[in-house]
């Protein structure tokens, strides 16, 4: 099953699933940079603006492949991230910017594949590491972890996709964060050869007890500008107070083919 770079650093990941259904590239190295910016009230008096910026690098082979990201963050608000893109606990109300939680992430493949039916499973884990300053409020000093199955329903020009997981959340001094399960579900839509369009809504109930869950959607394209080269512009729109009330960002991305 082939996906797009993520467009988002939720799903960072995370991530996203889909572009078309076809046979993997065995043995690929890929690196990304993104640029990510998200504002809201969540719920409060105030607006918190973050600015995410990952890097990240990933080799796949046709069955198994390992990603490792390495973000910086800005923040600028009243608010400690939880997740980067998402929600926020109370925390310093200061501009400060630095290091954000590296996330390491392995994916096997079509663990589920069925060429006839073109439907695909992917089984993927992914650790946040709590290398952010949770002194800044860039993080919550704590590793997650989370584990998710991905599916691909593909069809001649559009594909179906969607993501269920769960996530382990450490606890920092003071804070008591629930473990929650997540989703997404989303359509991808090849426009034109070399071009997508897709959207795609993200469920995932509060780490804070009591707080709303996120609900958010996205709308992105997807282009290749050149052999090797997707950039992905993207829009986020939230609908709780767990959410941003909005976000844009891009991602760009660079595949080689392994010798």
């Amino acid at each position: 099953m082939v996906r797009p770079h993520g467009v988002k650093p939720l799903a960072l990941s995370a991530a996203l699933l889909v572009a078309a259904a076809g046979a993997a590239d065995a043995g690929t190295f890929r690196a990304g940079v993104g640029l990510d910016y998200t504002s809201g009230d969540y719920g409060g008096t105030e607006t918190i603006t973050q600015t995410y910026v990952p890097v990240s690098a990933a080799y796949r082979t046709d069955r198994w492949g390992l990603r490792l990201t390495v973000p910086y963050t800005s923040v600028d608000g009243p608010g400690t991230v939880i997740d980067s893109g998402g929600e926020f606990i109370a925390g310093p109300d200061e501009s400060r910017s630095g290091l954000g939680d590296v996330i390491v992430g392995a994916t096997l493949y079509d663990v589920v594949g069925d060429d006839t039916a073109r439907v695909y499973v992917d089984l993927a884990a992914k650790v946040k590491l709590g290398t952010a300053d949770e002194t800044d409020g860039l993080g919550t000093g704590e590793n997650d972890y989370s584990l998710q199955a991905d599916v691909l329903k593909s069809f001649d020009r559009l594909a179906l996709f969607g993501t269920v997981g769960y996530k382990l959340r450490g606890d920092p001094q003071g804070t008591d964060l629930r473990n929650v399960a997540f989703g997404t579900v989303g359509g991808d839509y090849r426009v034109a050869r070399g071009a997508r369009a897709g959207l795609m809504f993200d469920y995932r109930p509060s780490a804070v007890s009591g707080g709303d869950a996120l609900q958010e959607a996205t709308a992105y394209l997807s282009f290749a500008p050149g052999r090797g080269t997707t950039v992905q512009p993207y829009l986020v729109a939230g609908f709780s107070d767990s959410s941003p009330d909005w976000g844009a960002g891009f991602s760009i991305g660079w595949r080689r083919q392994g010798e």
